[in-house]
C-alpha cells in the first residue's frame, strides 16, 4: 500500500491468489496491524475533534438575575412577597412580577 492508497499491483496479487490454499503472510499481518492502529487513531482524532465542536457550540452559562436586580424597587405599601388574586408571589403596585 502507498501513500495514495492501494496499488493495483497489490490488488491483482490479492485477487489472484486461490481461495482454498491463501494464508496471510508475515507481511499481510504486519501491514493488517499498522492499519489498525492508524484506523484507531484516526477515530479516537475524529471523536475528539467532534468534541470539541460541539462543546464550542454550547452555551456558556449566564448569571442569574434577581428581581430587585432586574426592575427599581418602587415604594410603596402593597410591594412585596404575598398572596394576591394572581396567587402567591411577589407584587408590585398590585400587579405580579
Amino acid at each position: 500500500m502507498s501513500k495514495d492508497g492501494f496499488d493495483p499491483k497489490d490488488l491483482e496479487e490479492i485477487c489472484s491468489r486461490k481461495r482454498s490454499k491463501f494464508h496471510m503472510s508475515k507481511k499481510d499481518y504486519k501491514e493488517l496491524g499498522k492499519n489498525a492502529v492508524l484506523g484507531t487513531l484516526d477515530v479516537a482524532l475524529g471523536c475528539l475533534g467532534a468534541t470539541a465542536i460541539i462543546a464550542s457550540r454550547i452555551p456558556t452559562k449566564t448569571q442569574s438575575v434577581s428581581i430587585e436586580d432586574a426592575h427599581e424597587p418602587i415604594s410603596g405599601a402593597s410591594d412585596g412577597w404575598r398572596n394576591g388574586p394572581q396567587g402567591y408571589g411577589y407584587y408590585r403596585s398590585g400587579i405580579k412580577d
